[in-house]
């Protein structure tokens, strides 16, 4: 965490999106997670610089068919926050990018921890469905 103390806190993140939006150009992947990972130990450029970087990614994963997770493991972490924050998934929505859940369980105790949390926060965000995959083929349920 000290590294983040004196680090160009902006230009780390710069850095990650524009590797997020390279990422989803590669069609591999389905889905991404810990969206907004940097933020792990709270450092955060402002709102304004945040959607600035994260929108063309969010583009570039809209285009790819990607879905993003909602992951609760930031709650168990200093930042003490969902991946990812209410504005990303707010901006994910509007561009239709579906959404997963996961808990990024390391103990049995940790499975879908926290998931009441995440299905308020993609709801409040008006999300009413959820994607899940078999064999790379995503399929919408309802929330």
């Amino acid at each position: 965490m000290k590294t983040w103390e004196t680090a160009d806190v902006a230009g780390a993140w710069r850095e990650y999106f524009k590797l997020v939006a390279k990422l989803a150009d590669t069609g591999m992947y389905d889905v991404f997670g810990h969206l907004d990972l940097p933020k792990k130990f709270g450092f955060r450029p402002s709102e304004k610089q945040q959607k600035e970087m994260i929108q063309p990614a969010l583009d570039r994963i809209a285009a790819a068919g990607m879905a993003i997770e909602i992951n609760t493991s930031g709650l168990r972490r200093p930042v003490k926050e969902i991946y990812p924050s209410p504005l990303i998934l707010q901006l994910a929505r509007e561009r239709e990018i579906p959404i997963t859940f996961g808990s990024d369980s390391h103990m049995p105790s940790q499975v879908g921890l926290f998931f009441p949390e995440a299905l308020k926060l993609a709801k409040d965000c008006g999300y009413t469905q959820c994607a899940r995959f078999r064999n790379r083929e995503k399929r919408l349920v309802g929330l």
